[in-house]
């Protein structure tokens, strides 16, 4: 069990190391991408509207920065490292699977909560008012990994470089999205509503406003993005390919 979690902690200081090799890249994924985002949210504020609206898009705009972090991100990085070889260096170590995917989302999730953080901390200058509690961590965490199970089956089937890619920008994008998390699900038309739920940035981006506007509430979403979160890491550990065939 040691052993275990050595190596899991091995894999993510070897993930960290990256930074300093990509510092430009993780500046501006980390930095310049949330910041744009949530600045483009603002802009679609008309004058004179509520706090609530600014909520709203607050909340969008982590969600939004979360999602790109820890499955767009972490999808390419692992694609790299299997296209690149590095990761059969990993499996002769040897390192057991589970240790090598609980490293590389424990990178991510880091990630991801340094993205929410960031935007977080331009509310108050861009005038937007928000309730800050502890609640609001462990709601960041679920969905910081609720698609990274996603992300690891990506990385670790798709036949090509290429198609990785692809895949990851369809998922850690698009996916978030064709989610409501700008704007409330009742907005949809009632035929598309029973798709947007299965989507947990839906249900994060509804928990993440009803904490940032302090009106609470939030319960309900957020065991459902639990729920969600814990068979798309059972589905993407199980999944996982280890082993080329």
């Amino acid at each position: 069990m040691r052993k275990f979690f050595a190596d899991a902690l091995v894999i993510f200081e070897i993930q960290a190391l990256k930074i300093r090799a990509w510092g430009w890249l993780y500046v501006f994924t980390l930095v310049i991408v949330p910041i744009g985002t949530l600045l483009f949210a603002k802009a679609l504020i008309p004058p004179g509207m509520s706090d609530q609206v600014g909520t709203r898009l607050m909340a969008g705009s982590l969600v939004f920065g979360i999602g790109i972090m820890t499955v767009n991100n972490l999808a390419q990085l692992m694609a790299m490292e299997r296209f690149m070889n590095m990761m059969k260096l990993v499996i002769t170590s040897p390192v057991h699977p589970l240790s090598y995917a609980l490293g590389v989302v424990a990178f991510a999730l880091v990630q991801g909560l340094a993205t929410a953080a960031i935007i977080l901390c331009f509310a108050p200058p861009l005038g937007i008012h928000v309730h800050l509690s502890l609640w609001l961590i462990p709601v960041l965490v679920l969905t910081s990994l609720s698609m990274t199970g996603m992300g690891i089956i990506i990385a670790t089937w798709s036949p090509t470089a290429e198609s990785s890619n692809m895949l990851a920008n369809t998922l850690g994008i698009m996916v978030t999205l064709l989610s409501p998390v700008y704007y409330p699900i009742e907005r949809l038309p009632q035929w598309l509503r029973w798709v947007a739920r299965m989507s947990p940035y839906t249900h994060a981006g509804q928990a993440v406003n009803a904490i940032l506007s302090g009106r609470g509430g939030f319960g309900q979403e957020s065991l459902l993005l639990l729920a969600i979160t814990a068979v798309g890491l059972t589905v993407g550990i199980r999944g996982l390919r280890w082993r080329e065939r």
